[in-house]
């Protein structure tokens, strides 16, 4: 490492201003005041500048200096004093930053701001309306009745047999046990006989249209010409009636005879028969007709000879 150029001897000012002679390695006792009254000699005139000069005697009178000339002494304190007086404006002023540096925080640091808690608002609560159950009154049959607000009722989409009709009595008895507890409608459009067309429910919340189509007690015959009044409770119907019960009152019962047909007696097991006569005549030697007293059928040979005119008869 190569070595710091020493200053060389000469007049510079020392730290208080004044003139002070420098032998090369330290500062000496001669000043300019004290030295003219010695040896009345012109100070020799500095020949490097003030910086590079007074490098090192500068740092080496630093020891020698009085405290209170320390500029980094004064630097300190100044420094102090201002950082005491914003401690004391920050104490004495309002945590009005709080709130934004709670808010930069939660945007540097999202994952520590979703662990605070947060209030919860209290929820707003909101009384349903009561359902108000309609009864059957003066029922129709299976589709239409008359209910306990005075309106008529009419099924919507779905169709079922008048109550002289086959299954008409089955349909109507489902419908009032379905509507027995109660019900409410759905009514959506008025029919040409001024009912009102309606989806029905049980209090349940069960549809007695789509019921009475799984049970096969009703039928589509109004649902395509209708549909369009009711889109959704047409396509649950189709649903409901693509696979329907069979009800008790739809199948087909096989036909009673109004007379008793009697009994086929078991033939008797077969005797032994002459071959080619009907009834069996008995096998002998020789078999005239006055023995055997009544016609018979020759059916082949005629061993006996009975069917002389060859008519397939014979003892006729």
């Amino acid at each position: 490492m190569p070595e710091t150029p020493r200053t060389p001897a000469g007049w510079y000012p020392d730290a208080q201003g004044e003139m002070r002679y420098w032998d090369g390695q330290a500062w000496t006792a001669h000043t300019a005041t004290n030295y003219a009254q010695t040896q009345p000699q012109a100070p020799q005139q500095p020949t490097q500048s003030f910086a590079a000069v007074t490098s090192v005697p500068v740092i080496e009178e630093v020891g020698k200096r009085p405290w209170v000339r320390r500029w980094q002494f004064w630097l300190v304190v100044v420094v102090v004093t201002f950082l005491g007086i914003g401690a004391i404006g920050n104490a004495a002023t309002p945590d009005s930053t709080g709130d934004a540096s709670d808010k930069q925080t939660a945007k540097e640091d999202p994952v520590r701001a979703s662990d605070e808690p947060t209030p919860t608002p209290e929820p707003t609560r909101t009384t349903e309306p009561a359902i108000v159950l309609l009864f059957v009154t003066d029922q129709k049959d299976g589709d239409s009745w008359v209910a306990s607000d005075g309106k008529e009722y009419r099924l919507g989409l779905i169709n079922t047999p008048e109550r002289n009709e086959r299954c008409g009595p089955e349909a109507t008895a489902f419908t009032r046990k379905f509507l027995d507890d109660g019900f409410v409608v759905d009514a959506y459009t008025t029919d040409s006989h001024g009912r009102s067309v309606a989806e029905v429910r049980d209090k349940a919340g069960k549809s007695l249209n789509v019921a009475l189509a799984k049970s096969g007690l009703g039928d589509d015959r109004y649902l395509e010409q209708f549909r369009h009044e009711n889109v959704d409770l047409g396509r649950r119907l189709d649903d409901a009636l693509a696979s329907p019960a069979k009800p008790d009152c739809k199948q087909v019962a096989k036909p009673v005879p109004l007379v008793n047909r009697p009994k086929k007696k078991a033939p008797k097991p077969a005797e032994k028969c002459m071959a080619g006569y009907s009834p069996c005549l008995p096998i002998v030697a020789d078999l005239n007709c006055p023995d055997i007293g009544h016609p018979v059928t020759v059916t082949g040979d005629d061993p006996y000879g009975l069917d002389r005119d060859g008519d397939g008869t014979g003892c006729d």
